[in-house]
């Protein structure tokens, strides 16, 4: 109902199929297929995406990428000072899978977050979850947060969650 009023898109992993990097999508793998899927759903929008692989990086028709180290918190930096963008509507981390990468990039990003936008976590491992709920409940006063597990619409077996985190409006 709200997609063409989305402006700014940003992921982190654009699906490396390097298959010496952690979290390839293995040597079948196309990487940017989710940018242009975000691009041709989100017609107003502008799509950035940062990954460890510099060999997959590019530039297309609204769609720009740069190198990340998503555990690096200068990487993190660095790569917001180079897209001098901020007031994203949607920031999505589908990087490494791991919860000291997830809450390294969520520290270091959130700030660009608009009012109304949603950040998302993918592939929350199922073993980590119970971090990520200490590290939400203690931390954030003024995001809401919601875990969710699509194993069952999806048929898997694990490590299919996601974490939605919005923040909160004050009346």
């Amino acid at each position: 109902h709200c997609r063409a009023n989305i402006k700014l898109v940003f992921e982190c992993g654009i699906g490396t199929n390097n298959p010496e990097l952690a979290s390839s999508m293995n040597a079948n793998g196309k990487p940017g297929a989710s940018l242009r899927a975000w691009r041709d759903y989100f017609k107003n929008a502008l799509i950035f995406g940062a990954d460890i692989d510099e060999n997959i990086l590019f530039k297309e028709n609204r769609i720009m990428t740069f190198h990340l180290d998503q555990t690096d918190k200068n990487s993190i930096i660095n790569l917001w000072s180079d897209i001098k963008k901020n007031n994203f509507d949607l920031i999505i981390d589908d990087g490494l899978h791991t919860y000291k990468a997830a809450i390294s990039l969520f520290e270091n990003s959130i700030e660009y977050l608009s009012e109304t936008g949603i950040y998302i976590i993918e592939d929350a491992q199922d073993n980590e979850l119970i971090y990520f709920k200490n590290y939400f409940d203690n931390k954030l006063s003024s995001y809401n947060y919601n875990i969710i597990s699509l194993k069952k619409a999806t048929n898997s077996k694990t490590n299919n969650n996601l974490i939605e985190i919005r923040k909160i409006f004050k009346k």
